[in-house]
């Protein structure tokens, strides 16, 4: 594909350039300067078959080769370059999710963001993380806040970086929000355009939205997510339980098998520390009813607002 065609996108403060269409993401300024590049090229060696699984290659010298057999392998071969091949047949669309998932994590934390799987939301001018495992509502969730008139950040991977004084700030994603049927027809986010499922069965399907905060943010509050109970509340986590809940949910523990060096260790629990000081991080217990999920959003605005900035 010439450069002429490819897709120039802005995300993540970064500019992004892919010849695989990446329709989730802000069209770019024409004329930007890419900071990463996603290129169809052969990653130089055999497909690993279905049977192989996952492929997670941290050792290969050419650069660390990831790859999901029947949609894509990846080489990642610096800081700013990965070639993508794809599977034969294979629609486009299926190779976008490994791209905006573990791929863009790799290529964020290499380029020392630090990145959490959280949804972000800005209220007010503070943001709240929403951290939690998989299907624990951090969509669902962060739709709510969006329903209520609060911008999202980000909804999936929430990439950090901190300023001179160790402040945390949060770089914006793109505009969607993966949520069930069940859950969009509860909270019915206006302006939301449901998309075609990527394919049949899958669980969730992207919602893209009219709007979003497109500028950098503070990071206020991160929150995990406890979903039950009888009421909405805010438990605050001593230092050593918020710096545990941060590194839980932070991507690098995802790629344990990875040759960390003692200076990448202490960066990433540097920032763990450092979140934990300058954030607040909490429990957010959230009543399973989805029609309720407005008193978690009107709890956890009037919280923020009593931060200091």
């Amino acid at each position: 594909m010439s450069d002429q065609s490819r897709g120039l996108y802005d995300a993540f403060g970064l500019t992004i350039e892919s010849d695989i269409p990446l329709k989730e993401l802000r069209h770019a300024s024409p004329g930007a300067v890419p900071d990463i590049r996603f290129i169809n090229h052969p990653i130089g060696r055999d497909l690993p078959g279905r049977e192989d699984g996952i492929v997670m290659d941290y050792a290969d010298p050419a650069g660390t080769v990831m790859a999901w057999p029947d949609v894509a392998a990846f080489r990642l071969v610096d800081k700013s370059t990965v070639w993508v091949e794809k599977y034969p047949e294979v629609p486009e669309s299926y190779v976008a999710f490994p791209i905006l998932g573990p791929i863009m994590a790799w290529m964020l934390n290499w380029r020392e963001f630090f990145v959490i799987h959280a949804s972000a939301i800005d209220i007010n001018g503070k943001t709240i993380a929403l951290m939690g495992d998989k299907m624990a509502g951090k969509s669902t969730t962060a739709a709510a806040f969006v329903r209520a008139g609060y911008p999202l950040i980000t909804d999936d991977l929430l990439a950090i970086t901190f300023d001179e004084s160790g402040k945390p700030v949060c770089h914006p994603a793109f505009p969607q929000l993966k949520l069930a049927d069940d859950a969009a027809a509860s909270i019915q986010v206006e302006g939301a355009e449901a998309l075609p499922l990527v394919y049949e069965g899958f669980s969730k399907r992207q919602h893209k939205l009219a709007a979003m905060r497109t500028e950098k943010a503070s990071l206020d509050c991160l929150a995990t997510l406890d979903r039950g109970g009888s009421e909405p509340a805010l438990h605050t986590f001593d230092t050593p339980a918020a710096i545990a809940a941060i590194n839980r949910f932070s991507y690098m523990p995802r790629f344990a098998d990875a040759p960390w060096t003692p200076a990448d260790k202490a960066r990433h629990f540097k920032a763990c520390a450092t979140l934990a000081d300058k954030a607040r991080v909490a429990r957010l217990q959230i009543p399973d009813a989805l029609s309720r999920l407005h008193e978690t959003v009107e709890l956890v605005a009037k919280a923020l607002d009593r931060i200091e900035a």
